[in-house]
């Protein structure tokens, strides 16, 4: 039976229970997950590690300890996870599926708070280990607790980087530390060997994890039997002009090698951008990884490339890749990558028009050179995780991650060869213990400026009936190089508007990427140029074409790039089309963005540098048309957001009211480029919901509360 919630409102979104990409094991029987769930009531939250039972889809508990986190196989039937116990320390611990509470154990502690750990089986029951954790100056490893205090809250630099995401860089910095777990004679269980931890970076001005702090980058390495291979920003490269990655190989045999093996790095010519996505493959000797060639270019693609033999630095060549239906050159992006069992062939995951899709790779040798033709896998939603389960060619398997706008998790199996789909698990039974339906969700298309064709989403209320008109929820997506795709989120959720009353629309304006290189391309030094005109042709077309949105009562919403995009919507003749305009951590001044943790890109971005091209900088810069402002904003911004920083939102918050434009400015001192914490999520969400109720006439719905922080004015 399928139990209902009721609406979909903010708070259901918050509480609902969050699930993991779950991870099968080495011999495809389970696969583990977490599920998070937040109560309101008791504002704390309960953590769970969860197995699931991939013949049956039957799941069960691992364990409930809130403390326990980053679970991993540690072999078919048991789990490695981590606990901090004093803030200063992690306990590794193993447990048993079935046995977590009698048979779990502690086989070691390290002497520091590590993350990423990452395990291959070596020999004779040795297991090596590897992690990322902070280390000190002079390569040690950093325990919190034991750090002299300064007694001055100083930072200096002669050179950036200086800060990332929401945290600045310090002397102490992540690394990468290797270790091996050994079985003593006559015992049942692990243990960490008496070596000590190795710093594999140690005597190198190399980090692992790339960004620390980056919710995209990853661990940033692999581990095999043959050794690390590690990626990290290039110190050959001014980090004021590049934030270039590179990768580099650390040879190891027995994972005790103390000093670590001076590293190899990986070349690859002409190509400067970043590295992502480094894998070995099974076999321990070969590997692929993606790399762009210029990282400058936020809208450059990513390309495969292959490793033969991680030993022989010659061994590495570019995988070109065609289309298998048409044998053209392939227009699509690389996400991720995932080996075969056999180590001869690939998957790989690259987003199509709004969806992130699943495509097999057969590689081709001619002549001494390889390409690979692309065959496709999946159709609808994006999938966020790969995993090969089958050595087997009778039966090969894949097990894969994914969600869509109306399911926030999703389990499955797909067989490569016949391109069949076993559905294992959902989360919510395909969104209906939501209220939400597939249904809801359609697409359009539309010529944009130029002769060319733009995508948009369209999400309508769960209750939609074809006799009514709704308002519009128009949704910006932030990137530029980004797209609306059909996927679940916890921040900027359609369905949320959607089930407020609305109809969203999500276009994908040219800069978008999963539309073709040169659609994405398109934006470089022209930010406000085609995107915008494209959003107007979007707006023009709902007029024309969707007879149930009631285009006099829309409303248009972005963050990031999406809340650029808003503020220059401020400026320009499309913005008396919208009751309100809502601003995300949204570029305000072009010049104010070299603040940003990131400026390299803004040279391509833009057009050229502030000091030798200025009035392309002016040519896109919404604060030169505020003259022209007029509709009531919202902006909302946080301290902690180095990526658009705070000022970013106060100073066009400043022209509203300076203006007597109605408007208001929400901020989260607590928060970075995303807003995260569940308390946080829920004030977010009853604000720009309330506010945009409010101008759109929508009743029913959450309604706008006064200003908590308003200074008495009497």
């Amino acid at each position: 039976m399928t139990i209902v919630r009721g609406k979909f409102t903010p708070e259901v979104l918050i509480t609902a229970p969050r699930r993991s990409a779950a991870v099968p094991s080495s011999d495809g029987s389970y696969a583990l997950y977490t599920i998070s769930t937040y109560s309101l009531a008791l504002h704390s939250e309960t953590k769970e590690i969860r197995v699931v039972e991939l013949a049956t889809g039957v799941t069960s508990l691992f364990t409930n300890d809130k403390d326990n986190r980053n679970p991993i196989w540690f072999s078919s039937t048991q789990i490695l996870w981590l606990r901090q116990t004093d803030g200063s320390t992690t306990q590794i611990w193993i447990g048993t599926i079935g046995q977590v509470e009698k048979a779990a154990y502690v086989a070691g502690i390290i002497p520091a708070l590590i993350d990423n750990v990452q395990i291959k089986e070596l020999h004779d029951g040795i297991i090596a280990i590897a992690f990322t954790a902070l280390s000190n100056p002079d390569g040690s490893l950093h325990n919190t607790a034991l750090a002299t205090k300064a007694w001055s809250s100083a930072r200096e630099y002669d050179s950036v980087l200086v800060r990332f995401w929401d945290t600045y860089f310090t002397a102490d910095h992540s690394s990468l530390w290797y270790t091996t777990l050994q079985k003593p004679q006559h015992c049942q269980q692990y243990t960490l060997s008496d070596n000590l931890l190795v710093n594999a970076l140690k005597g190198t001005p190399l980090t692992c994890p790339v960004w620390p702090s980056d919710p995209f980058s990853g661990a940033g390495f692999d581990i095999s039997t043959t050794g690390l291979l590690v990626t990290a920003r290039d110190p050959e490269f001014n980090p004021a002009e590049s934030t270039q990655t590179s990768l580099w190989y650390i040879p190891l045999r027995t994972f005790s090698e103390d000093p670590a093996p001076i590293l190899r790095k990986v070349p690859v010519h002409d190509y400067n951008g970043d590295t992502t996505s480094v894998v070995f493959a099974p076999n321990g000797i070969s590997a692929a990884f993606l790399k762009t060639k210029d990282g400058n270019d936020s809208s450059d693609w990513n390309r495969i490339f292959v490793i033969r033999d991680v030993t022989d630095a010659g061994s590495v060549f570019e995988l070109p890749i065609c289309s298998e239906i048409t044998q053209e050159r392939w227009d699509l992006s690389p996400n991720s990558i995932t080996w075969a069992s056999n180590s001869h062939s690939l998957y790989i995951t690259a987003d199509e028009r709004g969806r992130c899709k699943l495509f097999r790779l057969m590689i081709i040798l001619d002549n001494g050179s390889s390409t690979a033709y692309a065959r496709q896998l999946s159709h609808d939603g994006v999938i966020s995780s790969v995993y090969s389960l089958s050595a087997s060619r009778s039966e090969p398997r894949l097990f894969i991650n994914k969600s869509t706008f109306t399911e926030s998790s999703i389990f499955a199996l797909i067989n490569p060869d016949t391109g069949s789909y076993s559905l294992i698990s959902t989360a919510t039974r395909m969104g209906q213990t939501l209220g939400l339906y597939a249904t809801q969700v359609s697409e359009i298309t539309f010529k944009g400026r130029g002769d060319y064709n733009v995508q948009a989403w369209i999400m309508k209320p769960s209750t939609f009936k074809p006799d009514k008109k709704y308002p519009l929820a128009f949704l910006i997506h932030g990137g530029p190089a980004d797209s609306w795709r059909d996927a679940w989120s916890t921040r900027w959720n359609p369905a949320i508007f959607a089930e407020q009353g609305y109809v969203v629309v999500l276009p994908n304006p040219t800069g978008s990427t999963s539309f073709g290189r040169d659609f994405s391309s398109a934006v470089n030094g022209d930010w406000g140029g085609r995107p915008y005109h494209d959003l107007a042709a979007c707006f023009a077309h709902l007029e024309t074409h969707l007879s149930f949105i009631d285009t006099t009562r829309a409303v248009a919403l972005g963050a990031s790039f999406g809340g650029y995009m808003i503020n220059w919507i401020a400026g320009q003749p499309l913005a008396k089309k919208f009751c309100t305009l809502v601003s995300h951590d949204g570029c305000f001044s072009m010049y104010n963005m070299l603040s940003s943790d990131i400026a390299t890109p803004l040279p391509m971005d833009m057009g050229g540098t502030l000091w030798e091209d200025k009035a392309i900088w002016d040519r896109n810069d919404p604060a030169q048309h505020t003259q022209n402002w007029t509709q009531p904003m919202l902006f909302i911004h946080s301290d902690l957001d180095y990526r658009c920083p705070v000022t970013e939102g106060l100073a066009p918050f400043a022209v509203c009211q300076q203006r007597g434009i109605e408007s208001r400015f929400l901020n989260f001192p607590d928060e970075n480029h995303f807003v995260l914490k569940h308390e946080n999520s829920l004030k977010w969400h009853r604000t720009v919901l309330g506010w945009i109720n409010k101008h759109a006439g929508v009743e029913g719905g959450v309604v706008l509360e006064p200003p908590v922080s308003e200074p008495h004015r009497g």
